[in-house]
């Protein structure tokens, strides 16, 4: 996988030779198209993977060579800092030293203001400072934490990486898998796990906008951003500010790339958004990409986009059969924290890589960060925290309590209590004027964090993504938009007409209305169009169905000779670790598999259990399952 991985050297004897940051590193490795940087110092080993013709690895020292910097991302608008003199040579040769080298300028913001300072990056990263004159090591992240660290201590050392299963490879690391956190995955998995908890126990996840600092001694955390909205602007302020900034950071990322750059492009808002934004030269080069079953709604008005604005459209149709034998590497690549439900992703990811791109332009948290996708009436009228609480809990949920004393062992439902404290937290931790805006802080806190961010994750083993749409700028105005105007993609739509009038008279793929339209039939077309799916499918029996969507996993696990199979291996497989270590009751899951053929929609709920037992077998039973990790 791409991403880092290392550990600090504080007690190492002199004399030793070990040296496991290799087998780290390997670790993080999937294929020949991906290439290994690894450093060494006195202090700390680091090693760093990367796609072979991607540009995203870093390395400075500052001028008297005292503190040494690795970044692994993206930092834009360096321009508009002081450039700071040249650094002398590592020992890395094999990364990257020129004037706009983004880890010359993460010193030089740090040497010059602090960890203050970090506020000001722009762009997607993670990096590590390290002080060759005195023990002390500190791990960055960017303000949403879209290049995730892991941190474990060991023997008074710190080990970290992008995904937590290579901490597993470091000497002696215990592999021991944390129970509570798998009651939070089938609790509140659509917002993917809480807090800063892993499937592992002692691996923890580092929050986003945070620094963590280890001197040997001391280690502590401190963030030095945070999101929280403010109702400040009025609708047309807001909306003639943000065409003008997410225009800029469409374009300040697109003109970085000279090939092979093309857009995820769906039938939503998201990526239309972002396509709309490309300047003429630009949208010269870029290449729409649009992914789905045949004849589904998303391909269908992607095409109706790309003919508008005349740019080169590839769709990538997929039988969901084939797409079966990726469920097992969306649970190794994402470390458990997605579900196999999305097996499409690494599918069309090598596709793409076959065909010579090497960097997508995507949408990723628009919808929330401005659609207010997750807010509803109930919530913006809610008038008590209890109440917010409650709605939370009821949009978030799997499996209900109920289903919870039906389907987890006794050993299991008693960290329920610890789930739901857990969650308490979280929402009351959420920041904001009203429970509008605390409820996209905790949306974006969570589900974002941990969830949705794991699409990233698979795609990035194979291409490197480009993000405006987290652009501090860009960030800096949508903050300040009432939730209100957020709800229902209000003030969304205003913008998509502004910022390209043709774009928003194409159909949207949840309404097929076009955005233009009033918001009172925007609204009516949500509800007709969940009806008549309903219709469609109760009068089918869950066996036909209108395609909506991309990927009806619903429809895909009644129909698909590929995926029934699945579920035969693994829900109603009496060898499966999830029975064989008492953690989940077979009887109720073969329930609810009855259920799902007979027309009611278990899907979401079935693809949370496959995906736990494959987790299982991928890190806690790979010689009885014969599951190898390049497998998973």
């Amino acid at each position: 996988m791409t991403g880092i991985a290392g550990y600090t050297k504080f007690q190492l004897k002199k004399g030793t030779n070990t040296s496991p940051i290799y087998i780290m590193t390997r670790e993080l490795l999937i294929g020949d198209h991906q290439k290994i940087h690894v450093f060494h110092d006195r202090f700390i080993d680091v090693g760093v993977v990367t796609i072979k013709d991607v540009d995203n690895c870093f390395y400075a020292t500052n001028e008297d060579g005292n503190l040494g910097c690795l970044v692994y991302g993206q930092i834009f608008d360096i321009h508009k800092h002081l450039s700071f003199p040249s650094k002398k040579e590592g020992n890395s040769s094999n990364l990257n030293h020129d004037k706009s080298n983004p880890a010359e300028h993460m010193l030089h913001v740090y040497e010059s203001q602090g960890v203050e300072a970090f506020s000001g990056l722009n762009g997607s990263f993670c990096a590590v400072i390290f002080n060759r004159n005195q023990p002390k090591v500190l791990l960055i992240m960017d303000r949403f934490g879209t290049r995730p660290i892991y941190y474990a201590f060991k023997d008074g050392e710190l080990i970290f990486s992008s995904h937590s299963r290579v901490i597993l490879n470091y000497p002696s690391f215990p592999r021991k898998l944390n129970e509570k956190t798998l009651v939070k995955f089938l609790m509140y998995g659509k917002i993917g796990i809480l807090g800063d908890d892993t499937w592992f126990e002692g691996i923890k996840l580092m929050p986003p906008s945070s620094v963590l600092e280890f001197t040997g001694k001391d280690f502590g955390i401190r963030r030095y951003w945070d999101l929280e909205y403010r109702s400040e602007l009025d609708e047309r302020d807001a909306v003639n500010l943000l065409v003008k900034k997410f225009r800029k950071a469409v374009n300040i990322r697109a003109s970085a790339i000279e090939r092979g750059l093309c857009l995820l492009l769906s039938g939503g808002l998201d990526s239309r958004s972002v396509l709309g934004a490309l300047n003429k030269e630009n949208l010269h080069k870029v290449t729409a990409i649009t992914y789905g079953v045949r004849n589904c709604d998303d391909i269908i008005i992607a095409k109706m986009v790309t003919r508008k604005l005349g740019v080169k459209h590839l769709v990538i149709e997929y039988d969901p059969d084939k797409l079966v034998s990726y469920a097992k590497q969306v649970v190794y690549l994402t470390d458990g924290q997605d579900i196999v439900s999305v097996a499409y992703l690494p599918y069309v990811a090598e596709k793409l890589r076959r065909l010579g791109f090497r960097y997508y332009l995507q949408g990723y948290m628009f919808d929330v960060l401005l659609g207010g996708i997750f807010l509803s009436w109930k919530i913006l009228h809610a008038h008590s925290f209890h109440e917010f609480l409650t709605i939370l809990a009821k949009k978030y949920a799997v499996f209900t309590m109920k289903e919870l004393k039906k389907l987890l062992s006794p050993k299991l439902y008693r960290n329920v209590p610890f789930a739901i404290r857990a969650f308490v937290k979280a929402a009351k931790e959420s920041k904001g004027d009203c429970f509008g805006n605390r409820c996209d802080y905790f949306t974006i806190n969570t589900r974002s964090r941990r969830y949705i961010l794991m699409g990233s994750i698979i795609l990035r083993e194979f291409l490197e993504e480009l993000l405006p749409a987290i652009d501090n700028e860009v960030i800096d105005i949508i903050r300040r938009i009432p939730p209100q105007y957020r709800f229902k993609h209000r003030i969304y739509r205003k913008f998509l007409m502004s910022l390209n009038p043709d774009l928003a008279k194409i159909p949207y793929q949840k309404t097929l209305l076009p955005p233009l339209i009033p918001t009172p039939l925007w609204l009516l077309s949500i509800i007709i169009v969940y009806f008549l799916i309903r219709i469609i499918k109760l009068f089918s029996k869950g066996r036909l169905s209108y395609e909506h969507t991309y990927f009806n996993f619903d429809n895909i696990l009644r129909t698909s000779v590929a995926w029934k199979k699945l579920v035969e291996d693994t829900l109603l497989n009496e060898d499966s670790l999830i029975y064989r270590y008492g953690y989940i009751n077979k009887d109720y899951v073969v329930r609810l598999v009855k259920e799902h053929m007979s027309g009611k929609n278990n899907g979401e709920k079935l693809a949370f259990l496959i995906s736990v037992e494959l987790f299982l077998r991928c890190f806690f039973d790979q010689n009885t399952c014969k599951i190898s990790n390049r497998d998973c």
